[in-house]
């Protein structure tokens, strides 16, 4: 899928919700970046 899909490969839960919180944050990036270039204010 487009954010990694539901498959981590870390081991411990922390480790897991970091790269839970770093795919949605460069989702997010990709996301603004694109509102942006499009010229949709995003806020």
């Amino acid at each position: 899928e487009q954010m990694g899909g539901k498959l981590i490969r870390t081991i411990g839960m922390a480790r897991a919700a970091f790269a839970m919180t770093m795919m949605a944050a460069c989702y997010n990036a990709k996301r603004l970046v694109s509102l942006h270039k499009s010229g949709i204010a995003p806020f």
